[in-house]
């Protein structure tokens, strides 16, 4: 049986994070329960370089310093389930960007492989779902096209992606991603404290979720503070949380941005659908370093999370 450690350099310093996060996240009274699992994603392949499909909980080993842990489940990564947030309120208004934006959504949904799930939203003043996820790319676009620019609506940000996630997901999807078309204006979300903001984003890594910002810049107004506040924490989830942050200045340019922004996902889902999620029972106190090993003839990489290998 083939042994690997992530026993130093960037792995290593990515389970030490992880592992302090889900202390942190369990101590949280709205978190589920499988939550205090242990999580670890497992390339795993042949000596031709080849996925090893069907592998199960006794193809593997798993250690924590040394300890032992009981696998409850390996799965493959299955398809992208892909929120798109759209940003249809005041500044996208002023900017005059409502067909460009439509034909954005189009250039994205036609870009995006067919195997992925995707739901529309739209984020002025609230969240609305405008179609929950589905395969069926012209029920997509054909709600695209009713969007309509809300005047006077601001965008509550950080609401929205809460509320996406806790309420549109099951949470039990292993690839969960949200992309969202942004603009440089305000922030509207009810005030965040630092500690909440924090615990916010901890949960998000906690649980895997990925998050993509793209955001339309232009003007004198979007020097402000509300849009600063804006700028600071869609750069910073989308850093936390292992995604692209992006801008752009010319409404024109937003349909191949969102092309580019479709092919770097299909590019993403195509190397981390290599891997193996592995759910555990993880020791109490939790390990400092992970170790993991695979049957006879199965090669493996350990990883913390679904991040590009890149990165």
């Amino acid at each position: 049986m083939q042994r690997f450690a992530t026993s130093g350099g960037s792995i290593l310093f990515a389970l030490v994070a992880l592992v302090a996060l889900v202390a942190l996240a369990l101590s949280a009274p709205a978190v589920a329960e499988a939550q205090a699992l242990g999580r670890l994603y497992i390339e795993a392949l042949d000596g031709d370089g080849r996925v090893v499909p069907g592998l199960t909980p006794s193809d593997f080993l798993v250690l924590e310093d040394e300890k032992r842990v009981n696998i409850v489940s390996v799965e493959p990564v299955g398809p992208m389930k892909v929120a798109l947030l759209i940003d249809n309120g005041d500044r996208m208004s002023q900017l005059a960007a409502l067909y460009p934006l439509r034909d954005a959504t189009d250039m994205f949904l036609d870009t995006l492989g067919p195997e992925h799930e995707v739901a529309l939203f739209t984020i002025a003043r609230n969240l609305q779902r405008r179609v929950d996820f589905t395969m069926d790319r012209g029920a997509l676009k054909a709600s695209a096209e009713d969007i309509f620019l809300d005047s006077g609506a601001g965008t509550p940000l950080l609401d929205g992606i809460r509320e996406t996630w806790e309420r549109h997901y099951d949470g039990d999807e292993t690839l969960p991603v949200l992309v969202l078309i942004l603009t440089d204006g305000p922030e509207n979300s009810r005030n965040y404290s630092d500690a909440a903001y924090a615990e916010f984003v901890e949960s998000l890594i906690a649980d895997g979720v990925m998050v993509n910002v793209l955001q339309l810049s232009g003007g004198s107004r979007g020097n402000s503070v509300g849009s600063s506040v804006m700028r600071g924490y869609a750069r910073n989830i989308a850093g936390n949380t292992g995604g692209a942050y992006e801008t752009f200045s010319a409404v024109t340019g937003m349909a191949e941005w969102m092309r580019r922004y479709a092919e770097r996902l299909n590019a993403h889902y195509a190397e981390v659908s290599k891997r193996y999620r592995v759910l555990y029972e993880p020791p109490d106190p939790r390990g400092a370093q992970i170790s993991a090993g695979a049957r006879p003839g199965v090669d493996i990489r350990l990883f913390v999370d679904l991040r590009a290998a890149e990165q």
